[in-house]
Protein backbone atom coordinates (compact mmCIF):
# COMPACT_ATOMS: atom_id res chain seq x y z
CA UNK A 1 0.00 0.00 0.00
CA UNK A 2 1.33 2.80 -0.92
CA UNK A 3 0.83 6.76 0.56
CA UNK A 4 -0.98 9.57 -0.44
CA UNK A 5 0.92 11.87 -2.07
CA UNK A 6 1.36 15.28 0.27
CA UNK A 7 -0.73 17.43 -2.10
CA UNK A 8 -3.41 15.15 -2.46
CA UNK A 9 -3.71 14.52 0.73
CA UNK A 10 -3.60 18.13 2.01
CA UNK A 11 -6.84 18.49 -0.41
CA UNK A 12 -8.20 15.63 0.67
CA UNK A 13 -8.52 17.01 4.35
CA UNK A 14 -9.46 20.51 2.76
CA UNK A 15 -12.35 18.56 0.96
CA UNK A 16 -13.85 16.99 4.29
CA UNK A 17 -13.60 20.46 5.53
CA UNK A 18 -15.41 21.75 3.14
CA UNK A 19 -18.18 19.03 3.19
CA UNK A 20 -18.66 19.59 7.35
CA UNK A 21 -19.38 22.96 5.97
CA UNK A 22 -21.75 22.31 3.39
CA UNK A 23 -23.37 20.15 6.01
CA UNK A 24 -23.49 22.96 8.02
CA UNK A 25 -24.48 25.35 4.88
CA UNK A 26 -28.03 22.69 3.89
CA UNK A 27 -29.23 22.28 7.63
CA UNK A 28 -29.57 26.20 7.71
CA UNK A 29 -26.78 26.62 10.32
CA UNK A 30 -24.45 29.47 10.38
CA UNK A 31 -21.64 28.96 8.64
CA UNK A 32 -18.58 31.54 9.81
CA UNK A 33 -17.19 33.50 7.24
CA UNK A 34 -13.18 32.71 8.47
CA UNK A 35 -13.73 28.95 8.01
CA UNK A 36 -15.12 29.44 4.43
CA UNK A 37 -11.73 31.75 3.93
CA UNK A 38 -9.40 29.54 6.05
CA UNK A 39 -10.96 26.35 3.54
CA UNK A 40 -10.35 28.51 0.61
CA UNK A 41 -6.95 29.21 1.23
CA UNK A 42 -5.78 25.96 1.96
CA UNK A 43 -7.21 24.73 -0.96
CA UNK A 44 -5.52 27.11 -3.18
CA UNK A 45 -2.34 26.48 -1.49
CA UNK A 46 -2.83 22.63 -1.98
CA UNK A 47 -3.66 23.36 -5.54
CA UNK A 48 -0.70 25.49 -6.31
CA UNK A 49 1.43 22.79 -4.79
CA UNK A 50 -0.16 19.78 -6.56
CA UNK A 51 -0.32 21.73 -10.23
CA UNK A 52 3.58 22.29 -9.42
CA UNK A 53 4.67 18.93 -8.29
CA UNK A 54 2.31 17.19 -11.44
CA UNK A 55 3.32 20.40 -13.82
CA UNK A 56 6.41 18.80 -15.53
CA UNK A 57 6.53 15.25 -14.47
CA UNK A 58 4.20 13.50 -17.43
CA UNK A 59 1.29 12.85 -15.44
CA UNK A 60 -1.36 10.59 -16.21
CA UNK A 61 -4.35 12.04 -17.78
CA UNK A 62 -6.80 11.06 -14.56
CA UNK A 63 -3.67 13.57 -12.67
CA UNK A 64 -4.61 16.18 -15.41
CA UNK A 65 -8.10 15.51 -15.47
CA UNK A 66 -8.41 15.64 -11.24
CA UNK A 67 -6.51 19.16 -11.71
CA UNK A 68 -8.64 20.69 -14.33
CA UNK A 69 -11.90 19.96 -11.86
CA UNK A 70 -10.15 20.98 -8.93
CA UNK A 71 -9.10 24.42 -10.59
CA UNK A 72 -13.04 24.87 -11.69
CA UNK A 73 -14.17 24.37 -8.12
CA UNK A 74 -11.74 26.81 -7.10
CA UNK A 75 -13.61 29.31 -9.77
CA UNK A 76 -17.07 28.25 -8.22
CA UNK A 77 -15.69 28.59 -4.72
CA UNK A 78 -14.52 32.53 -5.85
CA UNK A 79 -18.07 32.74 -6.74
CA UNK A 80 -19.25 31.87 -3.23
CA UNK A 81 -16.67 33.69 -2.17
CA UNK A 82 -18.28 37.18 -3.79
CA UNK A 83 -21.70 36.41 -2.28
CA UNK A 84 -20.36 35.69 1.26
CA UNK A 85 -18.39 39.12 0.90
CA UNK A 86 -21.80 40.84 0.28
CA UNK A 87 -23.41 39.17 2.96
CA UNK A 88 -25.48 37.07 0.98
CA UNK A 89 -26.03 33.51 0.96
CA UNK A 90 -24.65 31.89 -2.36
CA UNK A 91 -26.73 30.04 -4.81
CA UNK A 92 -27.26 26.25 -3.45
CA UNK A 93 -26.66 25.07 -7.09
CA UNK A 94 -23.28 27.00 -7.64
CA UNK A 95 -22.75 25.72 -3.74
CA UNK A 96 -23.11 22.10 -5.12
CA UNK A 97 -21.05 22.74 -8.40
CA UNK A 98 -18.18 24.16 -6.31
CA UNK A 99 -17.89 20.85 -4.15
CA UNK A 100 -18.59 18.20 -7.09
CA UNK A 101 -16.17 19.73 -9.12
CA UNK A 102 -14.02 19.25 -6.19
CA UNK A 103 -14.40 15.81 -4.77
CA UNK A 104 -14.84 14.51 -8.11
CA UNK A 105 -10.73 16.13 -8.60
CA UNK A 106 -9.46 14.83 -5.22
CA UNK A 107 -11.67 11.35 -6.57
CA UNK A 108 -9.79 11.50 -9.56
CA UNK A 109 -6.33 12.84 -8.21
CA UNK A 110 -6.14 9.78 -5.84
CA UNK A 111 -6.95 7.23 -8.41
CA UNK A 112 -3.80 8.64 -10.69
Amino acid sequence: MTAIPGPTAVLLAVSLWGALLLARHLTGRRVRPSWGWCHGVLAIAALAWALASIWGAGAVLTANAGLFCLVLAAIGGAFVALFRLQGERPPLFMVWLHAVAAVLGVGLLLTA
